[in-house]
């Protein structure tokens, strides 16, 4: 009985050695895309670019040095992503691997004639990340954004990573995020916004190019209807996981200066009253922070003075956001907040009846707002430490 315990042990010890990942890739036999940019071609059909990293072990196998270069450019034009993926490959020595890509870049062009058909190539493949960001290229081709050697890190790709992340709870999107968003009734899917930039080298007249992270872009039926600018998107924030952190500058009334509030944390409500006609939403935004600049001559400690700030902000923070909405609900035409996501939600059968014509009863609905902010902290002083004491008031 024995033996045969041990020969079992013994061929079963066999089986696990001999046995390997039979799907595996060796780094030597990949390429690592680490971004893809599509674009637009000239004859109607996509353009597909990709930078695929140079791994360093690489560059010193064959005797080369940092300057040969961290990445490099692949680009083919097809009608499809079968026949991007045929002739991209055919153009690299080692096998396509995707599943390290971190940014998707879609240039503007190619945004506004529309992107659902060629998001399906990314849904397939098993190799693709749905977590992969997705950014829209303003005013330019993507090709050209991924040409850019950011300073900082291996490859752009990886500075775009960053800069998404930095971004926190803004503009950031993935595919996955966009595809829910595209298949969601009452809601339209966004994205953030690359756009060209430049910065200056010590003793260089030159400008080197560089690339930032700066806007929303907005989808209609899967083409671009537009952008958000920097305050636009500041104030889309308070919709997107809550504006965890943010600052904003209030001017004074009767020219008494500006402050600066910092938000630390917020939260924000949608109330629906279903029964009127127009349908009427009313907003209501919350927000915990504190002063980080008194540019006025007010003693902050004193109650009757934060109460004047309290109020100054709360209206310009109200005045950001009425300008937001009017830009999405009458330009736009676009329900990015997810009025219609509320509306299904507190009365599922208004939404039934009106769901095949939203865009209409969205238009025309009436939408306000209400801010109430609390300041949990004012500062180590009250008053501006430069002025006199005949100058603060009190």
């Amino acid at each position: 009985m024995m033996r045969y315990i041990s020969k079992t042990v013994a061929i079963l010890l066999i089986l696990m050695l001999s046995t390997g990942c039979w799907d595996r890739k060796e780094i030597n036999d990949i390429g690592l895309v680490m971004a893809s940019g599509l674009d637009l071609a000239d004859n109607g059909q996509i353009q597909a670019t990709l930078q695929v990293a140079v791994p360093a072990p690489t560059l010193l196998a064959t005797g080369g040095s940092s300057k040969t270069g961290k990445f490099f450019l692949i680009s083919a034009v097809g009608k499809n992503g079968v026949d991007l993926d045929q002739r991209l490959q055919q153009k690299m020595s080692r096998k396509l691997f995707f599943s390290h890509r971190s940014v998707i870049l879609i240039g503007e062009e190619l945004a506004r004639k529309g992107v659902n058909d060629i998001l399906d190539m990314f849904n397939r493949n098993p190799r693709n990340r749905l977590k992969t960001y997705m950014l829209v290229v303003k005013g330019r081709k993507a090709a050209d954004l991924l040409q850019v050697d950011y300073p900082y890190e291996l490859a752009p790709a990886e500075a775009l990573k960053e800069m998404e992340m930095l971004k926190g709870e803004g503009t950031i999107v993935t595919l996955r995020d966009f595809m829910i968003a595209s298949a969601t009734g009452g809601m339209y899917p966004t994205t953030g916004v690359l756009e060209p930039a430049a910065f200056h080298r010590p003793g260089k007249q030159a400008a080197d190019r560089l690339f930032r992270i700066n806007g929303t872009a907005i989808f209609k039926s899967g083409k671009l209807a537009g952008f958000l600018n920097n305050t636009e998107t500041h104030n889309f924030l308070w919709f997107k996981n809550n504006k965890k952190t943010d600052t904003i500058t209030a001017d004074m009334p009767n020219g008494q200066g500006n402050i600066g509030y910092s938000i630390t944390s917020s939260n924000y409500k949608i109330n629906v009253d279903s029964r009127s006609d127009p349908l009427k939403f009313h907003i209501r935004l919350k927000a915990i922070g504190y002063l980080f600049e008194n540019n006025t001559s007010l003693d902050v400690t004193d109650a009757n003075n934060l109460q004047v700030i309290k109020k100054a902000i709360e209206d310009r923070i109200k005045q950001d956001m009425q300008a937001f909405l009017r830009k999405i609900q009458t330009e736009y035409k676009t329900d990015i907040v997810g009025f219609g996501q509320q509306l299904q939600r507190q009365n599922p059968k208004k939404w039934r009846a009106l769901e095949e014509k939203w865009d209409q009863y969205y238009k025309a609905a009436e939408i306000s707002v209400s801010v109430a902010i609390t300041i949990s902290n004012t500062g180590a002083i009250g008053p501006p430490l430069q002025l006199k004491e005949k100058e603060i008031e009190k």
